[in-house]
């Protein structure tokens, strides 16, 4: 029977990472046996460093990195966001398992949301990337004003983190969601306990990818083993999965151009979604510029043409006022609503300026509806940040499956299993389809399954034209509707597909 000696830091959080691939390895590989070690690094010994300003690489790895080596064990686990881009020139990354939550969650002390206005704003990180992003959104995000945002260092594991925010006077904390559903995750009752009462007692918020992408390989496990271990790259190679192991890759070369390292303000993310790769990166260079990117990361380009006239395209915006929205009044129900989550699909369904009880969970469909809501006073949980609502199976330590669930939206609409609380109804503008002509389009994007509907039943000839939407509900529809599902093409929004095609013309 072989045997593997697998080494990590000796946090809970790592202790659990290297259990998720010893464990992984036993099921494909029965006749292994694996035996678990720890080490500790310069940073676990040395609080003191500000990893922020330090100009070491691999303060979290290199020490465990040096255990493999010396031939003292076979393959080290990492968090693969703390590993250099090259981690040694004697060692690498051979391979990653399924990746957890890529996002950052902001867990935030329930007092202080009580007033309206918050003069200062304390939050708990020692992250740059971190720091800069909440800078710009935060305040766009919460339902109070921050008249000045600060931020506190902090250092250590998660549970000590975590109870530096408890006992502390700061007002907020962030990390990477994943290190507190791995834990929850794992058998450490009075971790788990820990973490729960955190989550139960204070406010949190799931920041998008959109505008708040992470560091290189937040989410990932990194695998590393000498460069001359081939016997392991063979049995690593069985539970590697590709798709993260190269989205990881392609993360690390691009923040690699700007320096790398704890220092940067950068973030980047790729991520998979509907057979799209989507690419989000956003922060500022050392020399002071900013970076805004939210895109896909390598387009499908059609090459059959060389351009798009603008008169192929449907709908432009003088062809957006097919329908007439007509409130629908639920306020009781609505208002009675307690302990549930509440998912809100567009900004206008709180057009009726309803009151929402603080006990629960509110989710949108995107950050225009995010925003809207936190004018208007309400705490928002997270966001499906346009990519449609699938991310409950990510909510599970956070919302009980026995939580009631919610969807306000046009009395018409898909629900995903949610039960629907109409505040509007569609109604057909009939002088905008009288007016509609269709003569010519080749290039749909379609918002809803009732515009789909309704201009298909007018003009059927199009269904064999180029069709395209969002991620969501309005896909999965489409899917069953047109006669080559696989050929409809997703976009982050409708104003993405437009300047796709618009900057072709």
């Amino acid at each position: 029977m072989q045997k593997i000696k697998i080494v990590s830091r000796a946090s809970s959080l790592a202790k659990i990472q290297a259990k998720i691939v010893g464990r992984q390895l036993e099921n494909c590989h029965p006749n292994l046996k694996i035996e678990y070690h720890t080490a500790t690094t310069n940073a676990d010994r040395n609080m003191q460093i500000n990893i922020a300003k330090s100009d070491s690489v691999g303060l979290f790895t290199k020490d465990i990195s040096d255990k493999i080596i010396n031939k003292k064990y076979d393959i080290a686990i990492h968090s693969w966001k703390d590993v250099p881009v090259e981690p040694s020139n004697k060692t690498e990354i051979i391979g990653t398992v399924n990746r957890g939550d890529m996002r950052d969650i902001l867990i935030v002390k329930k007092d202080i949301i009580k007033n309206k206005k918050k003069e200062i704003f304390q939050i708990l990180s020692s992250s740059p990337r971190r720091k800069h992003n909440l800078e710009i959104y935060l305040p766009k995000l919460v339902p109070f004003n921050i008249d000045r945002l600060t931020f506190l260092n902090v250092r250590g594991n998660i549970e000590t983190r975590l109870r530096k925010f408890v006992q502390g006077d700061s007002d907020g904390i962030v990390m990477a969601k994943v290190a507190i559903d791995r834990i929850l995750d794992s058998n450490d009752s009075k971790a788990i306990e820990f973490m729960k009462n955190v989550i139960n007692e204070n406010k949190w918020i799931i920041l998008p990818l959109s505008i708040f992408p992470t560091a290189p390989g937040q989410g990932a496990i990194g695998i590393e083993a000498r460069k001359d271990r081939t016997d392991l790259k063979k049995i690593i190679d069985k539970i590697n999965n590709k798709v993260v192991f190269d989205n990881v890759l392609k993360e690390k070369n691009i923040l690699s151009k700007y320096g790398g390292g704890c220092q940067q303000k950068i973030g980047v993310s790729i991520y998979s979604k509907n057979g799209r790769t989507i690419f989000s990166m956003k922060g500022q260079t050392e020399q002071g510029d900013d970076i805004n990117e939210h895109d896909f990361f390598e387009p499908d380009l059609d090459k059959n043409f060389k351009s798009i006239p603008k008169k192929l395209l449907y709908p432009l915006q003088d062809d957006k006022n097919l329908f007439q929205r007509i409130q629908v009044l639920n306020d009781e129900k609505i208002r009675m609503l307690e302990d549930s989550f509440i998912y809100l699909s567009r900004k206008n369904v709180l057009d009726n300026r309803y009151e929402l009880k603080n006990s629960n969970y509110l989710w949108t469909s995107g950050l225009k509806c995010w925003y809207y809501a936190a004018k208007k006073g309400f705490w928002i949980n997270g966001s499906s940040d346009s990519l449609g609502n699938h991310e409950l199976k990510d909510l599970k330590h956070y919302v009980s499956e026995q939580v009631p669930r919610f969807n306000l939206s046009h009395s018409k609409a898909a629900t995903n299993n949610y039960e629907l609380i109409p505040t509007y109804e569609l109604k057909v503008n009939k002088a905008a389809l009288e007016n509609l002509s269709i003569k010519g389009k080749k290039y749909f994007y379609w918002m809803s399954p009732v515009q789909f509907e309704v201009v298909v039943k007018r003009y059927p000839e199009i269904l064999d034209a180029k069709h395209s939407s969002g991620f969501g509900k309005t896909f999965d529809y489409l899917k069953t509707k047109l006669p080559n599902p696989s050929a409809i093409k997703c976009f982050l929004s409708y104003e993405h597909w437009l300047s796709y095609y618009k900057k072709r013309e």
